[in-house]
């Protein structure tokens, strides 16, 4: 961190630079160059679509240097006609908050465990085009099969289908990086203790206005067929109450889900349906960065 009157740089602003490294360049698409900053800017990348990325190490940490270097940098960012600006403070420089957004405009954009990320839009004759927080979390369901083709469904110990008492499949929600079909394997180990390997997709759905966690947001929650590799039970004891390999027979006698119901179909979709959706891994063309690539396919082709 910059401390207030140390280390500062000449009052002429380092230009933009090419970043030249192939891995650099691979992962960073949307990065323009950057700045070092000076005397009148915070360090900052500048990305494709004008605007400023400030570096969260080089963010005065006393309030009345952070004041002026903040004031100067916007300055100067908007003489050279940049859009938005992305100011990150971490919880130790939570004390910043109040003069960046009441003494200079910016405004919440999202928050994380460590840190929270407020933006400001720089033309005076022009709306804001940044882009929103994050407005979609995803959901898994596992369909688990053993050998004899049994199901494997848990009893929560916590969350709405714990006060109903439902059997389902095991669920969850995938970590910022994670693969889909890799989140639905995780939430099958971390419930049940049950290895399992990754087959097909189902079917998926959306659903709007999301819930206490996640208040205002979509989730698109995706079936997946996986097949175990092992077959001994061992639950977490803090969010599972009860885990179970179930016949088929045994399955559709339970009263959840209810037949002809969204999320009947969606488990159904899993294992009966001839239409599934697989996966492979595809080069982009940069950099050697792969994607996976989901696609339709016949079960029977697999």
């Amino acid at each position: 961190a910059i401390s207030a009157g140390a280390n500062l740089k000449s009052a002429r602003c380092s230009g933009a630079s090419q970043a030249h490294d192939k891995k650099a360049a691979a992962t960073a698409l949307w990065i323009a160059g950057s700045s070092q900053g000076c005397s009148k800017t915070m360090p900052c990348t500048l990305d494709f679509y004008g605007g400023v990325i400030i570096d969260p190490l080089g963010v005065p940490r006393e309030e009345s240097a952070f004041r002026q270097l903040l004031a100067s940098s916007l300055d100067e960012w908007s003489t050279q006609q940049k859009r938005g600006v992305w100011l990150q403070l971490g919880i130790e420089l939570a004390y910043l908050i109040p003069i960046a957004t009441a003494e200079f405009g910016f405004e919440f954009h999202h928050a994380e465990r460590g840190h929270v990320m407020l933006t400001k839009w720089l033309p005076k004759d022009s709306q804001s085009t940044l882009p929103p927080n994050a407005s979609h979390t995803i959901g898994v369901g596992a369909v688990v099969t053993n050998d004899e083709g049994k199901i494997l469904l848990v009893r929560e110990k916590s969350g709405p289908a714990a006060q109903a008492g439902f059997w389902k499949i095991p669920t969850g929600l995938a970590d910022p990086g994670e693969e889909i079909h890799e989140a639905a394997v995780r939430e099958v180990r971390e419930e049940t203790g049950i290895k399992a390997a990754f087959e097909h997709f189902g079917a998926f759905t959306v659903s709007h206005g999301g819930n206490l966690a996640h208040a205002g947001k979509s989730n698109i929650y995706f079936v997946v067929k996986c097949k175990a590799l092992t077959n001994d039970i061992q639950s977490c004891e803090s969010e599972i109450a009860d885990a179970r390999w179930f016949s088929k027979e045994e399955w559709q006698s339970l009263p959840f889900p209810k037949r002809g119901t969204i999320w009947d179909e969606l488990n159904r979709s899993a294992l009966d349906t001839e239409a599934v959706i697989s996966t492979k891994t595809l080069p982009t063309g940069r950099a050697d960065i792969d994607r996976t690539f989901h696609y339709p396919v016949n079960r029977s082709s697999l």
